[in-house]
């Protein structure tokens, strides 16, 4: 079966986290570049709704719970009168609901016995990890006949929310037009990470060296982890002290914040994209374990440095899976500030 030529209305499921989401975004610039006259609605999770709210590219968002039954969203769906299904994960409830709606053109991923639902399948196995998750997203789009992609995120910040960051900065003590890093420590808990004694040795350097204000930023699940990193820096004069964020401000005021820094310090998550998306360089910490390779987690679409600790000598730290040794230790506070030094330099020449 032939998909429509000409599509009307298309709806994109991606009921993943927040920042799959976010690595979803070019999916709805691709779909806008191809098809300008149809209505692009985005089938999220309420968790994941101010990364797409307000994005020029998408029409409509429909919220979907985890628990809300086939039935009762394949009768959503159908009222939506869509004539184009895209998921870009295979969910079997999302592809089982489309189907009960009958909406005419269902795309998703081969390889599941749910894809039999689906009027177009599509081969591909993110398990390989060989390219970027956006470009995996990607391929979903290729029974649409697209070819051509964007080269970066647009996630566009408005003026208020700006106002709203600088006003913040303003008030912890950073005026606007001092230059700042940002450093974001904490990470999920499957993926190794950087010492918090690590990343304050780190900003500790930039502050005494470079003159540099910093702000940490966390999850509101990630104040301990906040406090011990800030912990280290009780020797700093008071007008170097970081400004801690966790949880004060919302998505897109602190993707202004993000945006007017002059890099971004972190290890392998979903706010190191958030930076990417909006043109911050990125320095960005990531495990040697195989299905944490930045070459399908690392920053897409911006100037970034991608470290990975190295231990030739110890061929467990190599892949992740080490018992003697802390391996992420294998990597040094004068390496990450090599890395990122590029950046201040370019943003603070001499």
């Amino acid at each position: 079966m032939n998909p429509p030529p000409n599509p009307q209305h298309i709806i994109v499921a991606c009921t993943e986290a927040p920042g799959d989401v976010l690595l979803a975004l070019p999916v709805f610039q691709t779909l806008r570049a191809a098809f300008p006259q149809a209505r692009l609605t985005a089938l999220i999770h309420p968790s994941a709704k101010a990364m797409a709210q307000g994005h020029p590219a998408i029409d409509a968002i429909e919220l979907v719970e985890k628990e809300e039954g086939i039935f009762k969203l394949a009768g959503r769906l159908r009222k939506l009168n869509a004539d184009t299904f895209i998921t870009l994960f295979p969910r079997s409830r999302l592809v089982l609901a489309a189907w009960l709606a009958k909406i005419p053109t269902r795309i998703g991923p081969a390889e599941r016995w749910h894809s039999l639902f689906q009027t177009h399948t599509v081969k591909v196995n993110r398990m390989v990890c060989d390219r970027p998750e956006v470009e995996y997203n990607f391929e979903m789009l290729g029974p649409l006949g697209i070819s051509q992609f964007p080269k970066k995120i647009e996630f566009p910040i408005n003026g208020v929310d700006k106002a709203l960051a600088l006003d913040f900065l303003k008030e912890k003590g950073i005026a606007p037009g001092t230059p700042y890093v940002v450093v974001h420590p904490g990470s999920p808990k499957s993926v190794l990470n950087w010492k918090p004694e690590r990343y304050a040795q780190m900003m500790s350097h930039l502050c005494q060296i470079k003159g540099l204000r910093m702000v940490i930023t966390g999850g509101a699940h990630e104040g301990e982890l906040v406090s011990q990193v800030t912990a280290y820096l009780f020797s700093l004069p008071a007008e170097q002290k970081p400004v801690v964020i966790t949880g004060e401000l919302g998505l897109k005021p602190l993707a202004a914040v993000l945006q007017g820094a002059i890099c971004f310090l972190s290890g392998s998550t979903g706010l190191m994209h958030l930076a990417a998306a909006v043109a911050t360089p990125t320095v960005s910490i990531f495990s040697p374990a195989p299905e944490a390779t930045p070459v399908r987690w690392g920053p897409w679409g911006n100037e970034a440095n991608v470290l990975i600790p190295e231990n030739p000598n110890c061929s467990s730290c190599q892949v992740g899976y080490c018992k003697k040794h802390e391996t992420m230790d294998a990597l040094s506070v004068s390496q990450v500030f090599q890395a990122m030094e590029k950046f201040i330099r370019k943003a603070i020449p001499g």
